[in-house]
């Protein structure tokens, strides 16, 4: 029985191992036809384009497997193959035929928050980086500046990983307490986006660990963050800028040809902390606000002088949150361009996190502007299979702007190398002709340089004889001064004496008119004597016809006496009496007349002499006005002269002064002809050396120019352009 039931269990076991073997086999069978199906193609893919990559060609591309694999270990492996195939399609991809990219070196950024963790840290703890997705290069190359700089510059600060968060809020606060659970001894979580912070902060926060963040963006949720202290800093980028150039570059393009010199335009990050927030956030608008240094990165659109209407398009991921800088920049960029007949659609393609950026949303939107014939369009790049939707349209003539992120590979760079090499070759071969001709110049430069030399000694020279010559022409100009001076004052005098004998004429002619007008009043009262002579001679007229009737009177008397006899005695006595009387009477009449008429004669004497005297004296007060007259003009005429005088002395003080200037001004002129003789001479030297350097340098034009050549030599081997 022991051994019939040994026997049936060693028939199972057989059985089992039988049925074990055979899954086993088939097992073994599923994995040797994934192994030698999409296994062993995609290895052979990958190895072939790693074997041409080693011989220059850059233009591979491996594609997925035809078929799949259908075991475990098949799918390990073939993930394992395929990083590697997604890391070397990241190498060879076809670069972006855009214009340009407008916005931040994502690298530069993770430097700037390495050096700012420093900070923090003091030099000493362990940091964590949580990042969307590893797929998204602008994230890892934030992430990888950070890390090279702490491992460069800060070996005390030990880093404990690189976590994905999947781009939104709730896989980062997942991410996030794992992370922390794993890691207890954190110091500081540093995160590559601006959107996430706000779920980690929560996390953080629970944790109570006095765990420091440093993250991106300045957006409203993250100064609320900064400013609750739970973030130590925020990286921002002028978000703002990087929108409104994509456009004006694109309007550029299209209306002046206009070429960027490189196609990269980089700003440089922006550390915003408690102490500085307030420059570049505005809190009663909580909204970003623009310093000048910003906003002199500003691109100019270009006169529309060709009259063209464009239609330009611009897509965003997202308008709002840590992309809200960029709609703003955008939005202005739109306005502005209305004015030079240029108009702007803005399409925000945002569906959810878990889509964010996918070439899913873009492509639609690409299409739609190369169906209605837009002249060109902007965009971000989050996922890089977008590089090929904007080749597509490339090849059709559109132009194309990129801004904010855009994946880089190593064909880009090997281009962009090659491109510069080709650049550096020509600018060489003008740098040697240019050397050539500086040295040529130089040498025409020298003998100018001598002549001017030259020059500059016969200028002293003469300057020298013009000098000794206004020596001796300001020594006379001096004697003339005082000779004016001397002849102003007898002039002076002259005008003072002429002064003095106007005043003594005035006073003569006022004295003289003063006698002219008594003497008329003499002549006057001498006529109205004259007048009462006349009377006196009429009454003497009367007294001689009276003294005549007296006598005949009287002598009728005497007769009549004597008639009458003895009665008429006494009578003829009366009338002998009135009889002299009457004789007396006409002898004083006579001699009255007599008196009268010398009276009379001497009053026409006297008369004739005043009426003479009055028309002299009317002569003299002629003469006198005339003669004041005369000194009045004089005295002007000397007036005149001494105002004369006076401008010809400051003509001369002018002179003189003019002189000292001119005299100052070749002194100076002599002073400055030294110095530039001096400077001449240095000038000369420094013109030997730079002849010397315009040949080592035309030297170095030259060797660098066959270097040149040589390397393109080298590039022309590789094959990256398609």
């Amino acid at each position: 029985m022991t051994i019939v039931i040994v026997l049936l269990v060693l028939v199972i076991v057989l059985g089992l191992l039988c049925v074990l073997s055979y899954s086993r086999y088939r097992s073994l069978l599923l994995i040797v036809q994934d192994i030698k199906g999409p296994l062993a193609e995609t290895a052979g893919s990958l190895g072939h384009g790693l074997s041409s990559f080693a011989s220059g060609d850059l233009r591979n591309h491996i594609a997925p497997a035809s078929s799949s694999v259908v075991t475990e270990e098949g799918k390990g492996l073939l993930s394992v193959l395929l990083s590697g195939v997604s890391d070397f399609n990241s190498i060879t991809n076809v670069p972006s035929r855009r214009i340009c990219f407008s916005g931040a070196n994502s690298y530069q950024e993770g430097s700037v928050a390495g050096r700012e963790i420093a900070g923090i840290l003091g030099g000493k703890g362990k940091v964590a980086c949580v990042i969307p997705s590893f797929n998204q290069v602008n994230h890892v190359l934030r992430m990888k500046g950070c890390f090279d700089y702490l491992s460069a510059k800060n070996p005390g600060i030990v880093l404990t990983g690189v976590f994905e968060g999947a781009g939104n809020r709730d896989a980062t606060a997942v991410t996030c307490a794992e992370m922390l659970a794993a890691n207890p001894d954190i110091n500081l979580v540093y995160i590559t986006d601006g959107h996430t912070p706000v779920a980690a902060a929560e996390v953080i926060a629970k944790a109570n660990r006095g765990i420091k963040m440093v993250v991106f963006d300045a957006m409203p949720d993250n100064i609320d963050l900064l400013k609750s202290g739970r973030v130590s800093c925020l990286i921002e980028q002028n978000s703002y800028a990087q929108a409104w150039n994509a456009l004006i570059h694109l309007y550029n393009s299209c209306e002046t040809s206009w070429k960027p010199v490189t196609p990269k335009f980089f700003m440089e990050p922006i550390t915003i902390t408690m102490k500085n927030y307030q420059t570049y956030w505005d809190d009663a608008k909580n909204c970003r606000i623009m310093k000048d240094e910003e906003k002199a990165q500003l691109a100019v659109p270009s006169i529309n002088t060709s009259g063209k209407k464009y239609r330009f398009g611009l897509i965003l991921p997202l308008s709002t949150g840590f992309f809200e800088g960029l709609g703003r920049g955008a939005a202005a960029a739109r306005e502005a361009l209305k004015a030079y007949g240029a108009s702007v659609d803005v399409l925000d393609v945002f569906e959810d996190w878990n889509n964010f950026g996918s070439v899913r949303l873009f492509a639609p939107a690409i299409d739609k502007f190369i169906r209605e014939k837009y002249n060109g369009f902007a965009t971000v790049v989050v996922d890089p299979s977008v590089v090929k939707e904007i080749n597509k349209a490339a090849a059709l003539g559109m132009k194309v702007t990129t801004f904010n992120t855009e994946p880089s590979n190593f064909r880009e760079i090997i281009l962009s190398i090659m491109d510069n090499i080709s650049l550096l070759s020509r600018e060489s071969q003008e740098l040697a002709a240019a050397a050539e001709q500086s040295s040529r110049a130089n040498e025409q430069i020298g003998s100018a340089i001598l002549g001017i030399r030259d020059d500059i000694r016969e200028e002293k020279n003469r300057i020298s004889a013009n000098d000794q010559e206004l020596k001796n022409l300001t020594g006379k100009i001096h004697g003339v001064q005082d000779s004016l001076g001397r002849y102003s004052s007898l002039v002076g005098k002259m005008s003072d004496e002429s002064m003095h004998g106007a005043a003594s004429m005035d006073e003569t002619w006022k004295d003289t008119q003063y006698l002219k007008n008594v003497i008329d009043s003499i002549v006057t009262e001498l006529a109205s004597f004259q007048g009462r002579l006349s009377r006196i001679t009429e009454f003497t007229t009367v007294i001689e016809s009276l003294a005549e009737n007296t006598n005949v009177l009287a002598i009728n008397a005497s007769i009549q006496a004597a008639r009458a006899g003895a009665a008429g005695k006494s009578f003829a006595v009366v009338a002998g009496e009135i009889r002299t009387l009457a004789g007396n009477s006409h002898r004083t009449a006579e001699d009255i007349r007599a008196l009268v008429t010398e009276i009379t004669g001497l009053m026409d004497a006297l008369t004739k002499t005043s009426a003479q005297g009055s028309q002299r004296m009317t002569v003299n007060m002629d003469q006198t006005l005339l003669a004041q007259k005369s000194f009045e003009s004089i005295v002007a005429v000397i007036k005149d002269a001494n105002i004369a005088i006076g401008s010809i002395e400051n003509s001369v003080k002018g002179i003189v002064s003019a002189g000292n200037s001119v005299q100052t001004n070749l002194d100076a002129i002599e002073t400055m002809s030294n110095k530039s003789a001096s400077r001449l001479e240095e000038i000369s030297s420094s013109v030997g050396e730079l002849s010397t350097q315009s040949e080592s340098l035309s030297a170095t034009a030259s060797r660098l120019s066959v270097m040149t050549s040589s390397q393109e030599s080298v590039f022309s081997q590789l094959s990256v352009r398609e």
